[in-house]
């Protein structure tokens, strides 16, 4: 084998090789290519699960102070319910209906009582419970007989009231009237 034989096997050789080379270098090429993109990608799912999990995580403790908000409204809705339902079970506001016309008039605080057929039949059951225990009215007149005919000018009899007690009030209404004389009158009645 001579030297000549011996290049021309090379050139032989690399020539046959050389393609294989080329092909072999582009599937590197397109392998670290496609490395690049998954790392890309790789990066691009991990960023969105990283702010999921903050999300997912902010929710949780959100739904967490939502339930202790929630349960704390709800306790403190019970008790203005409990408070509204104590304050409805006696109502004693005075209702003023007058006013005060001259110097020698003074305030009366009247009970006026409506029987329960005399209710309109769309009227409340606890408003017409009200009247049948008595609501209080404050008007301004001279004597108890003048305080007792405006109550029956408001109030008539033909509508079903009827005046259970007059008492005088001296002063204004920001002290809270002794009320109440008239249940126990009711309660004697009823026994």
């Amino acid at each position: 084998m001579s030297g000549f034989s011996m290049a021309l096997m090379l050139m032989i050789v690399f020539l046959s090789v050389k393609p294989t080379v080329i092909k072999a270098n582009r599937s590197l090429k397109e392998a670290r290519r496609a490395m690049v993109e998954l790392r890309r990608r790789q990066h691009a799912l991990s960023t969105k699960i990283r702010s999921l999990a903050r999300e997912s995580l902010g929710q949780r403790l959100t739904a967490g102070q939502d339930d202790h908000e929630a349960f704390e409204l709800q306790s403190r809705t019970d008790h203005l319910q409990r408070t509204i339902e104590l304050l409805e079970a006696e109502d004693r506001r005075v209702l003023v209906m007058d006013e005060r016309r001259g110097l020698s008039e003074t305030g009366w605080i009247i009970c006026v009582r409506r029987r329960p057929e005399a209710a309109s039949p769309l009227e409340p059951s606890n408003i017409t419970r009200l009247w049948d225990e008595g609501r209080y009215v404050f008007f301004f007149a001279s004597d108890m007989a003048r305080a007792r005919r405006k109550v029956l000018l408001r109030f008539s009899e033909e509508g079903g009231f009827s005046i259970v007690d007059v008492k005088p009030h001296e002063g204004d209404l920001s002290d809270p009237p002794a009320l109440g004389a008239h249940n126990s009158d009711k309660q004697k009645q009823s026994a």
